[in-house]
């Protein structure tokens, strides 16, 4: 099977054997690539009317390959591309003997790519968890420009950096506020080459308009919208500041700049409340990841079900953490 295949090779390289990859809970990351894979398929099942069997995908970022498997499973012609030769490595024991996917070493913000497949080769293109990790986003647009047809679409997933939850603890190195930091500190909480760069969904909004990617279908796969309050969000406001007054910083001035940008950060939030529509609100606090896709026409887009996003009531007052720490700050 070539799944097994996969783990056996996975768990030589981490010193583990495949029995106890498979019965940890929740299953790790890379264990779980094709059950996450899956998941998307699924997704795009339930949220377009999609023939699979006419999709031209190129998967970018596609690491141990559990996407690009699930989208061939119905049919689809499937490319997979990381800068890692490693996950490479992985993807291809992952579909070893299943499915005949080229999967390749390419870096998508490069110019590689454009040599290796000629203009309008792919109508979908995934980016799931890859927006993040690259800094030169208009080079990897214009790639995307380049590759896509006029009736294709972008799916893309980003984990949201004003989640209260990513502030507490930041999704890929668990290290608090590190997403209210500008990448040239993080070093200062996190001493190695990170590659993670948070951005509000306006700027993606705004990259995905210019290279013309005009039409745009948001939905939460999480149910996260649905489940917003305002007080949950003030709930982890508060215990933000709690953490951020015990939090053991490294130097007094990373530790003055984050205690700032946790002020800011609450500002913003209420400034945002008092003046800004509901579904703004919800969707850069209440979101846990962007999920969505793009295309430049509305053709591309046959949605079974549009998001829906509810109301929430009106905030309470400051905590005395909160009004600790904005003395502190002054």
């Amino acid at each position: 099977m070539a799944y097994m295949n996969f783990i056996e090779m996975y768990a030589r390289d981490v010193k583990k054997t495949p029995e106890i990859l498979l019965s940890e809970t929740p299953l790790s990351f890379p264990v779980s690539t094709n059950e996450r894979g899956e998941a998307f398929a699924s997704l795009l099942d339930q949220r377009f009317d999609v023939d699979f069997r006419s999709i031209r995908a190129l998967d970018v970022g596609c690491a141990y390959g559990g996407y690009a498997l699930a989208l061939a499973d119905r049919g689809a012609q499937v490319v997979g591309i990381d800068v890692s030769p490693k996950l490479i490595e992985y993807a291809k024991a992952n579909a070893s003997g299943v499915h005949d996917i080229r999967f390749e070493v390419h870096d998508a913000a490069g110019s590689s790519l454009r040599r290796a497949f000629p203009p309008k080769s792919f109508n979908l293109v995934i980016l799931n968890d890859v927006l993040e990790h690259i800094y030169d986003t208009t080079t990897l647009f214009e790639t995307l420009d380049y590759l896509l047809d006029d009736d294709g679409a972008v799916y893309f997933k980003v984990p949201n950096g004003m989640s209260p939850r990513f502030i507490l603890s930041e999704g890929h190195r668990k290290i608090f506020a590190l997403t209210l930091l500008d990448p040239d500190c993080w070093f200062y909480l996190y001493p190695k080459r990170a590659s993670i760069f948070y951005r509000p969904f306006p700027y993606f909004m705004a990259l995905f308009s210019h290279f013309g990617f005009k039409q745009m279908e948001l939905f939460d796969d999480e149910d996260v919208l649905r489940r917003f309050t305002a007080q949950k969000i003030r709930r982890q406001i508060k215990s933000i500041f709690e953490k951020s007054r015990d939090f053991a910083y490294p130097g007094t001035d990373i530790a003055r700049l984050a205690r700032e940008r946790i002020v800011k950060f609450r500002d913003d939030f209420d400034n945002d409340v008092a003046t800004r529509s509901d579904d703004f609100v919800k969707l850069k606090y209440g979101s846990y990841f962007f999920t969505g896709a793009a295309a430049r026409r509305e053709s591309a887009f046959r949605p079974k079900q549009r998001l829906i996003v509810e109301s929430f009531p009106p905030l309470a007052v400051h905590s005395p953490e909160e009004a600790e720490l904005d003395q502190g700050v002054a």
